[in-house]
């Protein structure tokens, strides 16, 4: 029986399963997928995101990946007038294939002990007693373990297994990704562009090569499922991207909102985008995957010398979670109820290109490098209101 059996080698199951093995416990990952594979996301890291792989060990393989610099993000209706934010000094985030990353990660869970396994896909979760003691994988092998850790994403198999979904998604969008060359929009910075109730950001990931990611409401679903590649290339064109040029396949990915009703149980937790996912912005998905299996972990470890997996042994984590994640999620509902509401986005962007400390407060807060509080300082309100 392993210690740990992780499901999902993103970035929050290779996170917890390097730190887990560096405590000298046996670990085991599964994926589904074979690595390298894409997978559709802005493909950006925000500060923290940076500092959180320093911490876990694996900033200078990133590095010598070489990926790109981002030293803030613009946001701006279509090609027009908008506002920027700057990440604080020499502070930055970057952008990076998650090939390359999620690659690197797992190398590094291997490399800190923990044996992973891909091509192997989970169906369900064991149960002896009321509490998990393994998965279910597709050809009926069992595979037992002292915990669990679901970290398979937004549709996670383990959270549908142990029925931990709040309720559905409310925010029925639909995501298109895709890499592209040719494009203008200048080294360092990120962007939105915003047009109507859709958006897309681009960002470079490596040596001219940026991530498009371009975002549409529910109700054009049916458009997109008609040909996605074709529709991705219109909205370049639509967003102002017209010498763009595409070289990989389009991705598809949506809705973006899974809250879940708690992110452990007997003999299980859940980290990343399988605790609970909420369109995140400028990079903070990978920041969650990576400071959350930091904080599982902590609690995993005392929990598995201790002998004790339960609900109640784990709780530590859910209250870290929450009191680490829970006002910037708070944000990230305001921010996107400003990008999809073309009045309100016209609004705040001629209030903020009059002000440039307001939009630099915003983008520092969503990289995580300033406490959503810092929102609410004298002169950034008044700042909003003359």
């Amino acid at each position: 029986m392993h210690d740990a059996v992780i499901v999902g080698g993103g970035p929050a199951g290779s996170a917890m399963a390097a730190r887990l093995a560096a405590m000298g416990h046996d670990v085991l990952v599964l994926d589904r997928a074979h690595f390298p594979r894409r997978k559709p996301c802005g493909e950006c890291v925000n500060p923290a995101g940076v500092d959180a792989l320093r911490a876990l060990g694996a900033l200078d393989a990133v590095e010598a990946a070489g990926p790109a610099r981002l030293d803030g993000w613009r946001i701006r209706q279509g090609a027009g007038g908008g506002f920027r934010g700057r990440f604080p000094g020499d502070v930055h985030g970057l952008g990076i294939a998650r090939d390359v990353l999620d690659s690197i990660l797992l190398d590094h869970a291997r490399g800190r002990g923990a044996e992973v396994r891909t091509g192997v896909r989970v169906t369900g979760v064991l149960r002896e007693g009321g509490r998990v003691v393994g998965v279910s994988a597709e050809g009926g092998e069992e595979i037992r373990a002292r915990l669990v850790v679901g970290a398979d994403g937004l549709r996670s198999v383990v959270v549908r297994r142990l029925e931990l979904l709040r309720r559905p998604p409310r925010l029925r969008k639909v995501a298109l990704t895709a890499h592209v060359a040719g494009v203008d929009a200048g080294r360092g910075w990120g962007e939105l562009r915003a047009i109507g109730r859709g958006c897309v950001g681009i960002a470079e990931v490596d040596g001219g090569r940026f991530n498009v990611t371009v975002v549409v409401a529910g109700d054009e679903a049916r458009d997109v499922a008609g040909d996605p590649a074709a529709f991705f290339d219109d909205a370049l064109r639509r967003f102002g991207f017209a010498d763009a040029r595409r070289v990989d396949e389009v991705l598809a990915s949506g809705p973006f909102d899974f809250p879940v009703r708690r992110a452990i149980v007997d003999g299980a937790l859940l980290v990343g985008d399988a605790a609970g996912y909420y369109d995140p912005f400028t990079g903070q998905g990978i920041f969650r995957a990576l400071r959350g299996a930091e904080l599982a972990a902590r609690t995993a470890d005392a929990a598995l010398r201790a002998g004790d997996l339960s609900a109640a042994a784990l709780a530590p984590y859910e209250r870290d979670r929450r009191r680490a994640f829970g006002p910037g999620e708070r944000v990230q509902h305001l921010v996107e109820a400003f990008v999809s509401r073309p009045a309100l986005l016209r609004l705040v962007s001629r209030r903020f290109s009059r002000r440039p400390a307001l939009g630099d407060a915003i983008i520092r807060v969503t990289g995580d490098v300033r406490p959503v509080r810092s929102l609410l300082r004298p002169s950034l309100l008044l700042g909003l209101v003359r």
